[in-house]
């Protein structure tokens, strides 16, 4: 059925329309096992005969798009206005398309694949088809992309860092299941939706044992949750799912596109560097770009100004992304000769509050500061004597209590949030299970900005345990903002070398000895702030971040399957046989 159709509100941010649209909904497309995809079809009237196509592969239904409800499921509208024919598919067995679609990685790579092969021999099309859309379907265009589809000739992927292997669909991170938001995503995108429960307290639920009997202790159809959440990082069933690593070969020029909050802005900078190094022709490796905004998960396009990020204002963050979007598309799809003109990377510098840009990353000019920390033995808390300089770590151990039955909370699950972003610390900087090492305030002002880790000598009462460390930017009013954090489980330290992007070293689990103490690396993605004078920079470290992260039960048994808990007594050394410390990315 084709119908000509207008876009509501949700349009009002975009440029203004060329054409109008004509949709085609619940067109069939044919799979190579005999299943079809349903997709919709958005034309623009009069455009051409053969136009360039922009594919958005989605598991969240396409029917939102129709009616351009809202700025994020206008996009259809918006490129189809400007010339481009817009293809909205639901994934396999999920809405209309058929098969199963139970496990949400399994058929990503093969069913794009053919896609995109489909859509180049209609009649409608020039034979060009760029990928686009966020979280999922960003990570739907990677897994995509590295098939090397002869149709796709680009991809705009947003949040897409789930698609490498070592942070497989962003809800694993060194080891640790990220359950905060990760289980209701699970929950929420069941094919079979109607048969669950309709009312949960995600809350109370997650406090729950067994981790990998959530789904079943409340009724819910069968997902793929307890695979997910079971399995060693190690495991060959991970090879199933065709992540991005270091074996990969894509061919197409990509515009990353991601936030400083995202669970996985890291691994999109990883992913660019990536796809500059390993793409199989030069063309390729000189065309990938990356932007990141301040925001949260796939909101960079937020024209909300002054935004606030969680509770964090962070200035006026409007930057000209429909235009980028729109000049890309039009030089991959329609023209193609020659690079793109724009710089390599931007980002935008909070605290400062403004877009910077550079051709590389981590920045050219970046120095990485270690800052060590140091103490009288008493750094529990904000109140205590941690102290954070460039000078030497000195003092005696600090010593906490991680007790998995009362984990130090995620700041903004206080709030009732599970999302990541800036959430005011000092609540949780009370705790005494909380190690707080802070500067002086700084005289001048100091941009931090790349990679960040953490590198800790510490020992523990339990066989196995975790060691979060954050990044902070304390305000001179006392406001206390987190920036980043990571993880890092005792028992995979062999696996989760901070600076590694892939699994090639890993030994196995590794249970610690009690008392003994170990070097353990912490990964903790990236950031990009201005620390402004009068402002300290703070570094907490603690074993949870819950429900953010899963809990570590202490016990060295399976911190999945298992219901049984144990305190561990922790203790964070900082001396010169074992100097503890953050490496920060500091640029002149």
């Amino acid at each position: 059925m084709k119908s000509t159709v207008t876009c509501t509100a949700g349009c009002t941010e975009y440029p203004k329309a060329r054409y109008e649209v004509e949709l085609e909904q619940d067109v069939r497309i044919p799979m190579t096992d005999g299943f079809g995809l349903y997709a919709d079809i958005y034309r623009p009237r009069g455009a051409g005969e053969r136009l360039p196509t922009i594919l958005i592969r989605t598991p969240y239904s396409k029917e939102p798009y129709r009616d351009g409800r809202d700025s994020k499921h206008a996009v259809p509208y918006m490129f189809a206005g400007q010339g481009f024919i817009v293809v909205v598919q639901d994934v396999r067995g999920h809405f209309r398309s058929e098969g199963e679609g139970i496990r949400v990685a399994d058929s990503e790579a093969g069913d794009g694949y053919h896609t995109v092969a489909w859509i180049a021999s209609q009649s409608w099309s020039n034979g060009k088809v760029g990928g686009y859309g966020c979280s999922s379907l960003g990570i739907s265009q990677v897994m995509m992309a590295l098939r090397q589809p002869p149709a796709l000739a680009t991809i705009l992927p947003q949040a897409s860092g789930g698609a490498m292997r070592n942070r497989p669909r962003d809800m694993i991170v060194s080891g640790v299941p990220e359950i905060g938001w990760a289980f209701q995503w699970y929950y929420d995108l069941q094919p079979a939706r109607s048969q669950a429960p309709d009312k949960i307290d995600y809350h109370e639920l997650l406090r729950t044992l067994p981790l990998a009997d959530m789904n079943e202790r409340i009724g819910a159809p069968p997902n793929d949750w307890r695979d997910w959440v079971t399995h060693e990082p190690d495991d060959p069933w991970w090879d199933q799912f065709g992540f991005f690593d270091e074996s990969s070969r894509p061919n197409v020029p990509a515009l990353f596109v991601n936030s400083w909050y995202d669970v996985s802005v890291n691994e999109t900078l990883d992913m660019f560097n990536a796809f500059k190094n390993q793409s199989t022709t030069e063309r390729a490796q000189r065309n990938q770009f990356v932007i990141i905004s301040p925001t949260g998960h796939c909101q960079s396009e937020s024209t909300q100004t002054p935004f606030v990020v969680g509770e964090r204002d962070v200035g006026d963050i409007r930057h000209d992304y429909w235009s980028t979007y729109l000049r890309w598309f039009n030089h991959w799809l329609r023209d193609g000769r020659g690079d793109f003109e724009m710089p390599r990377i931007q980002y935008y510098l909070m605290g400062a509050n403004r877009w910077k840009s550079a051709d590389s990353w981590p920045l050219p000019e970046t120095r990485f500061v270690p800052y060590y920390f140091s103490s009288g033995g008493k750094a529990n808390t904000s109140n205590g004597d941690g102290i954070l300089s460039t000078a030497m770590g000195s003092g005696p151990a600090d010593h906490y209590r991680y007790d998995p039955a009362d984990p130090t909370p995620s700041p903004e699950s206080i709030r009732g949030r599970a999302d990541g972003s800036a959430a005011d610390q000092r609540e949780v900087d009370l705790r005494p299970d909380r190690l707080v090492y802070q500067t002086e305030p700084l005289r001048s002002g100091m941009e931090v900005t790349g990679p960040l880790r953490a590198v800790l000598y510490v020992s523990s009462s339990a066989p196995d345990t975790d060691f979060v460390v954050m990044l902070s930017d304390v305000y001179p009013d006392g406001r206390v903002y987190n920036l980043q954090k990571g993880i890092a489980r005792a028992r995979y330290r062999e696996a989760y070398i901070a600076q590694a992007r892939y699994l090639e070293d890993y030994r196995g689990p590794s249970l610690l000895t009690p008392g003994k103490v170990y070097r353990i690396e912490v990964n903790m993605e990236a950031t990009g702030n201005w620390f402004g004078p009068g402002h300290s920079i703070r570094v907490q470290v603690a074993s949870s971040c819950f429900p953010h992260y899963a809990r570590n039960l202490n016990t060295g048994g399976d911190n999945a399957t298992e219901s049984a808990t144990a305190i561990a007594e922790n203790t964070l050394y900082h001396d010169r046989n074992y100097p503890s410390h953050i490496i920060l990315p500091v640029v002149p």
